[in-house]
């Protein structure tokens, strides 16, 4: 594509043009779902950063240079949400395994093992302030391993509803801890 019909197009989506989009999403959704695909080895995984990547141009379209390379942007976006990915499974894999093996704690002092069950107890009170469907997407993430798009094929609505949702459950646990903590 030349420069100047690049140019053209993110001027049309800056302004919030539709075709300009989905001629943007033509033309390289292909190209970073097989990047993420290399990276993830998950069809799934890779087709959902996607989804994320646009989502992200949607909604930053307003702040995309037009003098600067688009594919480069794309990609800098997408590689940004794989590693995000892989921190967040890493994390997520690391606070599963330490709260569910309970032999980590079995040698603890007993002061630990009471601060320990008082953060649990904390953390699960948390999650049941949430509002009802917060909870279920928020649980169905990070508790049964599904993927943003399992879990909005699952309760029939969209990803963009589901990383919402755990976005605001996150921050609202994160707000309580930070509260109750500090």
């Amino acid at each position: 594509m030349s420069f100047s019909n690049e140019k053209t197009l993110i001027l049309g989506l800056q302004k919030g043009s539709i075709p300009s989009f989905e001629r943007i999403f033509s033309l390289y959704h292909k190209r970073i779902y097989n990047f993420c695909l290399h990276l993830f080895q998950s069809s799934d995984e890779a087709q959902e950063t996607v989804q994320k990547v646009f989502i992200a141009l949607w909604e930053q379209r307003v702040q995309v240079d037009e003098n600067k390379d688009l594919a480069c942007y794309l990609f800098t976006v997408a590689r940004y949400m794989v590693y995000q990915d892989f921190r967040h499974q890493v994390y997520k894999k690391a606070a599963f395994d330490h709260f569910n093996d309970k032999s980590n704690y079995t040698n603890e002092s007993t002061k630990d093992e009471i601060l320990f069950n008082e953060l649990l107890t904390f953390f699960e009170s948390l999650i049941e302030r949430l509002p009802e469907r917060q909870r279920e997407i928020f649980k169905l993430s990070r508790f049964t391993d599904l993927t943003y798009k399992q879990i909005a094929e699952q309760l029939n609505i969209t990803e963009n509803t589901v990383d919402t949702q755990i976005r605001r459950a996150l921050k609202f646990i994160k707000d309580k801890y930070k509260t109750h903590y500090n």
